[in-house]
């Protein structure tokens, strides 16, 4: 136990002494022990906040006030120190006897108020206080004006109470010594009064103007003591009244001005005049209004002048206001109008609205038609702006107004004959406007193109009217027979020529080029069925009313050799199966021909194919026949070309194709490349991630080959994993988590879909799922929330020891602890293996000690939990339970949170001191479990932590129950520190097989 000076000073010990022997004799002694002294009590001020009160101006060393601080230490050695509150060193503080002093001159109006901290030091420990001082004024400041002499003007009619003046001084002192009251030392024959409390002044009587001004002394003191004062010279003077408005000489006032005079120049001058005297009369002159580009200026004397260059075409006329105000303090003025009008100067030539004009004409108009419009425009006015057209040589095929400037034509045109005549269609010309200004006119000159536009005036012209071929009934298709030609000597699309076939091609054996007139034969010609044609060619042109004409073109056919054998079918598609026998007839093929005898003898062979000697035919009849065994999975198609030959000299054949599908036969099994599959994936991924494809082949076709994929079995089992039926795809479909299994053996079955059902064929395939681990757990507490310790604990023994479980792997799984808030210094936590050591001696009367514990993973994204712990510590006097030991039934699976049991324990001191319950362990088969149990604190009703299955662990629990008393209506030391142990006994019965029976 730790000796306190200033608790006991010293103990008294009685010593009894005895030897060994068989009469023993004791003896005894008094030990006094004095308990010696330590600076261990910090200074305490006799106040907790000091307040001194001090006049500004103080002599320095003046003493302010002394602070005092004691302590229950013996020979303390206490020294005082101002720390802060006085930055500038206004004070001084004696160390030894706590006397505050002033150290510089002390000024209110720089400061008013100091609040300094003082320490008082003893030894290692200290002390502060509060030191509040209080500046008191003194009038030492004189009111001061802001100038020594002040001005104004006046008019000598202003009448008695008229305000001229407000007089301002300033005192910065406090109070009555700031406080500042106005009279007049100063006042010539008492014209001047003034407001002593605002320094306003204002008249007695009128001013007189003769006298010119009147000097005022203004004196401002104020109420301290002693009084301070100080004063300022008012100079007042005194003017005229200005009673005569300046008059004008005219109403107003109107100027013609040519636009090219220059600037600087005067032009008018007007008049006012004033009755008035002296400044009152003379007049000033401005022009206020109307003046837009700041074109004019006016002299003091009234004289206008030009100001900027001026021009008519942007304004012509000018509305000028022109002010006459006289020069008296409060002047009076007048207004008069001049009107300033700009003569027109020819200074701008016609423009054309475009440098270039192009009109279009079109040929066979009537003389006189329009033709086009040109247009010019000068600014000028009158004359000078009136605008005439004229050719610049005159033109024989055209006429341009003067005035209006249309043009229109003399005679009709026929543009076919231009262009013969001067190998183009077009007219140029210059065309001069010019205005009709003095002395000499301004003219601009512009160029126009007239185009001639054409019409439809021209029919299209064949070079020959009748056109004759002769074409041999053999030739290929597209053969070019032969091109007719017209011409249309109009432009553009009047001029564009198309072709047709108006008649004689009912067979349609024949086209022709639209644009270039060739003739083509697009039919087979037979000269038995039709010797000759004889067609009727038309011309048409574009125009908008097209205009035409028509040629004969006579065909000759020359007759050939020119029948061949023909089949009814190009090609014959042909099916057969697999499992089709060797001789077996696979289809015939027949062929004509429209000869006779000899060239219609027709003999059929296989001329060429991907055959490889898998069929024959009959020369004679076309049948065809299997020769070779078939396998679809090593061909499945194949194309014969039959030749059918007639015996004709030379001979004539055709052929034609024949296609033979081989169609399936369900033969083959699917099949998985070889091998198992191994696939790592991380745990808690999104439901419906892909996680591998598993693919199997199957080499027959259509059905017979289409996979169908399942997951035939999951171990373990669940429903974790599906998989796309169609394309073999696995995706997630549940939560994975490692924690509930880091390895899934996925067995799929991919099977085809032949018909009939029964002749299916699968296969097999292992998938191996690896899930690899996710720091996604924090770690939880399952050691209990309180722990009974023996109060004498040795230091550095084990009270409990902590465990924290965290079902992640690796460092995600492992768990350190730490102690966040409690007394550290009386027990410690192992922080890798949870065990909690005595660290001081434990205190019997502290009853319960509390802490937080935390458990943290040592995962690359730390995660932490923490809990509550408390340390009960045994005495022998709590409380006491109303039975020895509790026993209830539960059955197996009831969900977290269901009451089991209700416990109930009452102080010895009555029952208003409160208990509170805590569970300190739970055991199962005499081993300790985990949180399955929780209790009210204060209710003491117990209640399940976790869902209980008798199969996966024992049907017997023993849980131990701490109550401890926690009123504090008794002193600390009385609180009971004993607690019964009360077991809580749940027990299940050993033949449940659901949790319906009892």
């Amino acid at each position: 136990m730790a000796l306190d000076r200033e608790e006991k000073t010293a103990y008294q010990l009685q010593i009894v002494a005895t030897d060994g022997g068989n009469l023993q004799y004791p003896n005894q002694a008094i030990v006094t022990v004095t308990v010696l002294d330590t600076q261990d009590n910090p200074p305490v001020f006799s106040q907790a906040a000091y307040s001194f009160v001090v006049f500004e101006n103080v002599a320095l060393g003046y003493h302010v006030g002394s602070v005092s601080a004691t302590t229950m230490d013996l020979n303390a050695n206490i020294s005082y120190l101002i720390t802060t509150g006085d930055q500038r060193g206004m004070f001084a503080m004696n160390p030894v006897t706590g006397q505050l002093t002033t150290a510089s001159v002390i000024d209110r109006e720089e400061q008013s108020f100091y609040q300094l901290r003082v320490m008082a030091s003893g030894g290692a420990v200290t002390g502060d206080t509060v030191v509040n001082i209080t500046v008191k004024d003194l009038n030492d400041n004189a009111p001061h004006f802001l100038q020594a002499v002040e001005s104004i003007n006046a008019v000598e009619n202003w009448q008695a109470g008229h305000s001229i003046f407000q007089a301002k001084a300033m005192d910065p002192d406090e109070g009555v010594n700031g406080r500042v009251l106005y009279s007049l030392k100063q006042n010539p024959k008492n014209l001047f009064a003034i407001n002593e409390q605002n320094g306003n002044i204002s008249l007695l009587a009128p001013l007189d103007v003769h006298a010119g001004s009147y000097q005022v002394e203004i004196l401002a003191s104020d109420m301290g003591v002693p009084q301070l004062s100080s004063s300022v010279i008012l100079i007042v003077y005194v003017h005229d009244v200005n009673d005569n408005p300046p008059v004008f000489d005219q109403i107003s006032y109107e100027v013609t001005l040519s636009e090219s005079a220059p600037v600087n120049s005067r032009f008018f001058k007007v008049q006012a005049s004033d009755k008035d005297s002296g400044a009152n009369g003379e007049i000033a002159y401005t022009i206020t209004d109307g003046n837009t580009g700041d074109a004019f200026g006016i002299f003091p004397d009234g004289q206008l002048y030009i100001k900027s260059e001026l021009d008519r075409e942007l304004q012509e006329r000018y509305v000028l206001l022109v002010d006459a105000s006289d020069w008296a303090v409060e002047p009076l003025s007048a207004t008069v109008n001049v009107t300033v009008i700009l003569e027109d100067v020819n200074d701008n030539r016609p423009l054309f609205n475009s440098t270039n004009y192009t009109f279009y004409f079109e040929e066979e108009q009537r003389a006189g038609s329009f033709a086009g419009k040109v247009s010019a425009v000068d600014k000028d006015f009158g004359p000078n702006g009136e605008v005439r057209y004229a050719f610049e040589v005159a033109q024989p095929d055209f006429e341009l107004h003067a005035v209006t400037g249309e043009l229109t034509n003399t005679h009709k045109f026929d543009r076919e004959s231009l262009m013969r005549r001067q190998g183009t269609a077009v007219f140029s010309f210059t065309v001069i406007a010019t205005d009709q200004g003095l002395p000499q006119p301004l003219k601009e000159q512009a160029t126009m193109h007239v185009y001639m536009k054409d019409i439809n005036d021209n029919a299209p012209k064949f070079l020959k009217d009748f056109y004759q071929a002769t074409v041999s009934e053999t030739v290929t298709n597209l053969t070019q027979v032969l091109r007719v030609s017209a011409s249309d000597v109009d432009e553009g699309n009047n001029g564009l020529i198309h072709y047709s076939i108006l008649k004689g091609n009912e067979e349609r054996q024949f086209t022709i080029d639209k644009f270039s007139g060739q003739v083509t034969l697009v039919g087979k010609l037979d000269y038995e069925a039709t010797p000759a044609y004889s067609l009727l060619i038309q011309a048409v042109d574009s125009g908008a009313i097209s205009l035409n004409s028509t040629c004969t073109l006579s065909i000759d056919i020359l007759d050939e050799n020119d029948n061949t054998p023909s089949f009814l079918k190009s090609t014959l598609f042909v099916d057969v199966l697999e499992n089709m026998r060797i001789g077996e007839l696979v289809s015939s093929v027949t062929a004509t021909d429209s000869d006779s005898v000899v060239n219609a003898d027709l003999h059929y062979t296989i001329t060429g194919s991907n055959n490889h000697g898998t069929f024959s035919i009959s020369p004679n009849t076309g049948s065809i026949f299997l020769a070779k065994k078939l396998d679809f999975e090593t061909q499945s198609l194949y194309k014969l070309n039959i030749t059918a030959k007639d015996q004709g000299r030379p001979p004539r054949s055709s052929t034609m194709s024949v296609v033979i599908h081989v169609r399936d036969f369900n033969d083959n099994p699917p099949n998985f490349p070889p091998g198992d599959i191994f696939k790592s994936i991380v745990e808690n991924i999104p439901l419906g991630t892909s996680v591998i494809s598993v693919t199997a082949h199957d080499p027959d076709a259509d059905i017979n080959g289409q996979l169908s994929y399942a997951i035939i079995q999951q171990m373990p089992q669940g429903n974790h994993f599906s998989i796309d039926e169609v394309k073999g795809t696995i995706y997630t479909s549940a939560e994975i988590d490692r924690e509930f299994a880091n390895l899934f053996e996925l067995t799929v079955k991919a099977n085809d879909q032949a018909v009939p059902i029964e002749t299916r064929r699968y296969a097999l395939k292992n998938v191996t799922i690896l899930v690899t681990d996710l720091n996604d757990n924090v770690p939880m507490f399952i050691s209990q929330k309180a722990l009974a310790a023996d109060p004498s604990a040795m230091i550095g023994s084990v009270l409990t020891t902590i465990m924290a479980a965290d079902p992640d792997e690796g460092a995600n799984g492992e768990v350190e602890y730490e102690i966040a808030n409690g007394d550290t210094e009386t027990v410690t936590v192992d922080r890798y293996s949870g065990d909690l050591r005595v660290a001081s001696a434990l205190v019997p009367s502290q009853l319960i000690y509390n802490f937080i514990v935390s458990a943290t993973d040592l995962g690359p994204e730390r995660r932490k939990s923490t809990t509550e712990l408390t340390v009960i510590l045994q005495g022998l006097d709590g409380p006491i339970f109303t039975q020895n030991k509790y026993m209830t039934i539960l059955k197996e699976g009831e969900p977290i949170g269901t009451n089991v049991i209700s416990i109930e324990a009452a102080s010895p001191r009555g029952s208003e001191a409160p208990v509170e319950y805590y569970i300190v362990s739970v055991h199962c088969e005499k081993k300790t479990v985990g949180r399955l149990f929780t209790i009210g604190r204060q209710t003491g009703v117990i209640q399940t932590a976790a869902i209980l299955d008798r199969e996966q662990g024992a049907c017997l629990y023993l849980v131990d129950v701490y109550a401890i008393e926690k009123s504090s209506a008794f002193p600390r030391t009385q609180r009971a520190e004993t607690f019964w142990t009360v077991r809580h006994v749940c027990s299940w019965q050993h033949k449940f097989t659901n949790r319906e029976e009892n």
